[in-house]
């Protein structure tokens, strides 16, 4: 499944799951202040899958579409939601802000000069912003790091 065929809705101990799910390309809903009642919400107004850790049968019990993690670890827990979804992890990298899951989009430098630090406006060429928060991002070293982190682990994942 690729980024336009789920959505999600991360319970309040899932936020670095849910800003990997946004580097990602995944719609994920998140909230250090998310109830269950609020979760419930989102997953049947919003269509959303519901991540979270532990039983739910109690506090879900009226949502089809779950998935309790076992993993407490943010990089398990990714592999997790992957591998149970089968989900696409490349497709939609870096198209949704980390900060608030809203659509990023590339702009011109000139519009970016004043709200990056001079040295990265003079070292990169490509910008993009959010559409909501206006958070800038640009493809420095730490891009890399990422996408080979990912690979790693998906790496990992494909060779056992």
């Amino acid at each position: 499944m690729g980024p336009t065929d789920v959505k999600f809705a991360a319970d309040r101990m899932l936020g670095r799951l849910a800003r990997t799910l946004r580097l990602l390309g995944y719609d994920t809903a998140y909230s250090p202040d998310a109830t269950p009642e609020s979760l419930r919400k989102l997953a049947r107004d919003e269509e959303r899958t519901i991540l979270t850790r532990g039983e739910t049968s109690q506090r879900f019990r009226d949502i089809e579409k779950i998935l309790s993690l076992k993993s407490d670890n943010p990089t398990q827990q990714l592999r997790e939601v992957v591998e149970h979804l089968r989900l696409d992890a490349r497709t939609g990298v870096f198209t949704r802000c980390t900060l608030c899951n809203a659509p990023i989009q590339r702009v011109e430098k000139t519009e970016v000069q004043s709200l990056v630090p001079p040295k990265v406006f003079a070292a990169y060429q490509e910008f993009f912003r959010c559409t909501n928060c206006r958070h800038v991002y640009w493809r420095g070293s730490h891009v890399e790091r990422i996408l080979k982190n990912l690979d790693a682990l998906f790496e990992q994942r494909n060779k056992g």
